[in-house]
């Protein structure tokens, strides 16, 4: 019988102690307490705070960034120059393929040499041979 009686007084303190739970909840979850002493919410309004300045500060820092002009460097002013010399070669490539269209196999291999006989092409010829002997004056 004293087992049955120790039992008893167990689940009475358990249920007490249930009931205590429930009734600290309840009084949280009701909690009208003064906001400005709340911890918890005082912590909240400053890390809120703190995030609203930092964005602030990244809008004004994104804003004033527009303003920025960007000068040419030593890096820009290689890349330029790449670039442009880059544009020159691709050009030179399209002019060479011009100037094999009016090519002549058949006379380069058979005697005459050289393109076909057009105006146009003896004019560039002379041009060309102008501007070789103009680069070896150069060098």
């Amino acid at each position: 019988m004293a087992e049955l009686m120790f039992g008893l007084g167990q689940t009475k303190k358990k249920k007490e102690t249930e009931a205590k739970i429930r009734q600290t909840k309840k009084e949280e979850w009701n909690y009208k307490g003064r906001i400005d002493q709340d911890g918890m919410i005082l912590e909240r309004k400053e890390k809120a705070e703190r995030e609203n300045k930092w964005k602030e500060a990244q809008r004004e820092t994104r804003k004033n960034l527009k303003d920025v002009t960007q000068e040419e460097d030593g890096e820009m002013a290689i890349r330029k120059e790449q670039h442009s010399r880059e544009q020159k070669w691709k050009e030179t490539g399209r002019n060479q393929i011009k100037k094999n269209t009016n090519f002549d196999m058949a006379r380069s291999l058979f005697g005459g040499g050289g393109p076909a006989p057009d105006a146009d092409v003896e004019d560039e010829g002379e041009d060309a041979g102008q501007e070789q002997e103009q680069h070896e004056e150069e060098e």
